[in-house]
């Protein structure tokens, strides 16, 4: 199963079925196309202030969108982990 970044999700949700042009969504939320072009194509991650933009503009909650973003990272790092395992060592308690 593939690990969906949540800008993918928000781009279903806010450009495909509300029918909002990218610039729309960046001019809703403050921001500039570019930097809402990123977080859509899954390029950059949800940031606090972003998470609080979007409860502002188009409810739900700022902690729904940032798990969504540490859920989507922690898949990565797993994925990279046991890809390439760090050189460390169990701790054994005295």
């Amino acid at each position: 199963m593939r690990n969906v970044h949540p800008g993918e999700i928000l781009k279903m949700e806010l450009v495909d079925s509300k029918k909002l042009t990218i610039i729309k969504v960046a001019e809703l939320l403050g921001t500039t196309r570019a930097k809402m072009s990123n977080i859509l194509n899954g390029h950059s991650s949800i940031s606090p202030n972003m998470a609080l933009r979007l409860e502002k503009v188009f409810g739900g909650t700022a902690r729904h969108f940032l798990n969504l973003q540490s859920n989507y990272d922690l898949l990565e790092a797993e994925k990279d982990f046991n890809k390439n395992p760090p050189k460390i060592k169990h701790y054994d308690s005295l």
